[in-house]
């Protein structure tokens, strides 16, 4: 058997492992309820219940947020709080997250686009919540709209609908990951999602969001690029990243390196986790550039060019 045909079996077996690691748990629907934990940033309607789960690896509450174990049977009605093996119930409820739109006017930065006549067939369209975004693509553009883009694998703002929203080429959602490719496929992508990122880098900007869910494809699948360009709010996993959303919370290029590491774990996968606890493995040889991804510290952590090498010896 070929080293690609080894990879996507490995691939297949690590994803059928935690899918029925998915099936059996109560966690979250639909063999389970909602539940909230500290860095999670929405919650669906207003009747759940709250069950904080301290992460201490070995007990039960550390295996639950692995998925390795259920939560415990509780009182549908309660909420509660487990420390270790601990199962208490939690008096005084914390209130839910809140999350104030903090849109700004960016009547000002959409001035300067052209109006583009919007065919669905062509166009992707979205709402701009952040001037930061328009000058963040206008920047990957040589400054003007539409410009000449600097990266194959940054998104190119086209102009603006009639209403004021972003006009876009139309891509592929993530969706093409759902399927298992071959070793040389995902290579592939990985070194384009690499040039995408110097190329904010070389600009100074810091995604701050990057993950699966932004990123689109041509539609044959040839080419991957990065999305979504706000840099206002994003992931919080790098362990040097505040769990608790605040503006301006720290996101470096180094902080992008590390969520950098967790997007090839979601694109081998072709998912997103329960939770950022789940031991997601990625098969070899993708698996010593994903380690490297994620050290702890920041400043062990390899740049962009010494990653892209790693990948290109493959």
């Amino acid at each position: 058997m070929a080293r690609g045909d080894f990879f996507m079996v490995a691939v297949r077996r690590l994803r059928a492992a935690y899918q029925e690691l998915r099936d059996a748990t109560n966690l979250v629907p639909p063999g389970g309820q909602y539940v909230v934990w500290n860095d999670m940033d929405t919650v669906d309607g207003e009747n759940c219940r709250i069950i904080r789960l301290a992460d201490i690896p070995g007990s039960l509450s550390g295996d639950v947020l692995r998925l390795k174990r259920n939560l415990p049977p509780l009182d549908a009605e309660g909420d509660y709080i487990i420390v270790g093996n601990g199962v208490y119930y939690l008096p005084n409820p914390p209130p839910f997250p809140r999350f104030d739109n903090d849109s700004e006017d960016v009547s000002a930065a959409l001035a300067s686009l052209p109006v583009i006549a919007v065919d669905v067939f062509e166009h992707f369209t979205k709402k701009c919540k952040y001037a930061s975004e328009i000058q963040n693509l206008l920047a990957c553009q040589g400054g003007s709209c539409p410009g000449v883009p600097k990266s194959a694998h940054v998104v190119q703002l086209l102009g603006k609908s009639p209403d004021g929203e972003l006009v876009f080429e139309q891509f592929a959602p993530r969706h093409v990951l759902a399927a298992v490719h071959p070793l040389a496929k995902y290579k592939e992508w990985i070194l384009q999602l690499i040039n995408g990122l110097r190329t904010l880098h070389s600009l100074e900007i810091v995604h701050r969001d990057l993950r699966i869910d932004n990123l689109v494809f041509s539609h044959d699948g040839s080419r991957l690029l990065i999305c979504d360009l706000e840099s206002r709010w994003g992931n919080r996993l790098a362990p040097e990243i505040p769990r608790r959303p605040v503006p301006g919370a720290g996101w470096t290029e180094k902080s992008d390196i590390y969520d950098l590491g967790m997007t090839i774990k979601g694109m081998i996968y072709g998912n997103t986790p329960i939770t950022n606890l789940i031991e997601w493995n990625v098969p070899a040889p993708l698996d010593a550039v994903v380690a490297a991804c994620l050290r702890v510290a920041p400043e062990d952590r390899p740049s962009l060019d010494e990653i892209y090498d790693m990948v290109k010896n493959i």
